[in-house]
């Protein structure tokens, strides 16, 4: 039985979801490379690995535990709700840069730096009259974003003192939501706001109604006493606060007691914006140096260049 927010009655919760990694500037081939490497690279190995882990037929160690690593930071960056964050933080952080590049251009137009009052007046006034970042959008950013993050998780998820931990019941006590994760806070909340994941965070990811997967920096969990309805709840808690449009129970399963699912997916809090003048001209940007897969760095390549024949990203400058 699926549950969506506000409605109770069966729907497919990723139906939207179609063409969701393809690259919507190029054909062939080159249009799926992203959803091509997922399937030969993690869905393909690690989907044995999980059946095993689920069924209890075999142990987290070696060449197991690197394929569970792999599936379980690329479930955190391929959802939903990561693209959601994404998009969320680049219409916040939108203004500033437009801000940023109104101030370089009128140095440009007048000739000359301008003074520190100067440079922090025309900010502002930028950062006010700035349109919706839709003038610059560029379809492919959130494809870029996920490779980009996929090497960040994965490093969160293995430092030392963090474990997989995988707990178990007879009976049937999680309920499975869209996003296939849920990352809670050592302050027991399942919020979006950067840093995403901070070291403390866990991630629950539940394999089953019966099996949960937790990537944990805390010692408290006993496998051996299996998954227990307090620990249950939390990751229910976690599975309705971060689906995008429903969540599943089986329906042998009742509702779980005080559990609601909210009017709306989760909502990044806007920044504080607070400015420091400055004549200091930024760096050149990383040709991917932060991406050890060769793959991965072809991918980014691809989804970097504009292809020959379409016109490129506009870009955000204006002198306000």
């Amino acid at each position: 039985m699926a549950q969506r927010r506000g409605v109770s009655h069966s729907r497919a919760a990723r139906g939207g979801a179609r063409d969701f990694n393809t690259d919507p500037l190029t054909d062939g081939e080159r249009r799926v490379a992203l959803e091509t490497y997922l399937d030969h690279h993690v869905d393909g190995p690690c989907a044995p690995v999980l059946r095993a882990v689920r069924e209890g037929r075999c142990p987290l160690g070696g060449a197991r535990h690197a394929l569970v690593l792999d599936a379980l930071a690329w479930q955190v960056v391929r959802t939903q709700a990561f693209r959601s964050l994404d998009e969320q933080v680049g219409r916040q952080l939108f203004p500033a840069l437009w801000a940023w590049e109104a101030v370089g251009f009128c140095e440009e137009q007048l000739g000359r730096p301008m003074s520190d009052a100067e440079r922090m007046e025309v900010f502002w006034s930028a950062v006010r009259t700035a349109p919706g970042s839709s003038v610059v959008a560029d379809p492919r950013s959130a494809l870029r974003a996920v490779i980009r993050a996929f090497e960040r998780t994965r490093d969160i998820l293995t430092v030392p003192g963090r474990r997989l931990v995988v707990l178990r019941s007879a009976e049937p006590l999680l309920i499975l939501g869209d996003s296939g994760v849920a990352l809670r806070r050592k302050d027991g909340t399942f919020c979006l706001t950067p840093p995403l994941l901070p070291e403390t965070v866990e991630v629950f990811a539940p394999l089953s109604p019966t099996c949960l997967l937790i990537s944990t920096p805390r010692a408290h969990y006993r496998p051996h006493q299996g998954l227990t309805r307090r620990i249950a709840a939390k990751a229910n808690a976690g599975a309705a606060a971060w689906c995008q449009d429903a969540v599943y129970r089986l329906p042998s399963m009742p509702w779980p007691a005080r559990l609601r699912l909210a009017g709306a997916p989760l909502e990044v809090r806007a920044p504080q914006l607070t400015t420091v003048s400055t004549q200091q001209q930024p760096g050149p940007a990383p040709a991917h140096l932060d991406i050890r897969r060769s793959e991965l760095r072809a991918l980014l390549d691809q989804l970097t260049h504009t292809p020959a024949g379409q016109p490129p990203v506009p870009g955000a400058s204006g002198c306000a």
